[in-house]
């Protein structure tokens, strides 16, 4: 019963932050700020929290771990497959999807408003992936020519600009939709 008092607290203080962090820049946003949004007091508040900075670390924590989860849980060798033969429409679809789950946050974290840097963190963790899966596979072995720190950064920086993108728009495409066209994309690019 406390933990999910806990859980909810949390829960309430987070939505009310994002809420707050929609309409006013992060540096702006006082802890009375969230506390009165979340109808609770300042003890409650750093009960869960040191102070806004923590709370904003764990939010984005807390999303990229979901979207880490979500990626695992992607039947591994259906993932190795969609990467050996190049497909990465269906592996970038995975990603479309939780973002939509999620994209009222993603919006916001990725806004002027959040000056913390949560696109360099999602770029790092698309970094990540990326080398993960490539050394997971015979990819390496395509064009050996080519560092892998390079072609990470700009796998990475390709999805991120397409989701940036994306979310900048009021009538977006499904995941599938958008997938397909980040597939379309880079053909487009192998053929110039």
């Amino acid at each position: 019963m406390f933990d999910k008092m806990n859980m909810q607290t949390k829960k309430k203080i987070q939505q009310s932050f994002l809420s707050i962090l929609k309409e006013k820049e992060f540096i702006k946003i006082s802890i009375k700020d969230i506390t009165d949004s979340a109808c609770i007091n300042r003890g409650t508040f750093y009960l869960h929290y040191l102070d806004k900075y923590d709370l904003l670390e764990k939010v984005e924590e807390e999303l990229l771990e979901g979207l880490r989860l979500h990626i695992e849980s992607i039947d591994s060798e259906y993932k190795v497959e969609m990467v050996k033969q190049l497909q990465v429409a269906g592996f970038s679809m995975e990603v479309f999807r939780y973002i939509e789950m999620h994209v009222d946050q993603f919006i916001v974290l990725l806004s002027k408003n959040n000056t913390s840097g949560f696109h360099l963190r999602l770029k790092k963790f698309f970094v990540e992936q990326f080398e993960e899966n490539y050394q997971a596979t015979e990819m390496s072995s395509i064009d050996p020519t080519i560092p892998t720190d390079y072609l990470s950064a700009f796998a990475a920086s390709a999805i991120l600009g397409l989701i940036e993108q994306w979310l900048s728009h009021t009538h977006r495409e499904t995941p599938e939709e958008v997938a397909v066209l980040y597939l379309k994309i880079l053909n487009f690019i192998k053929s110039v």
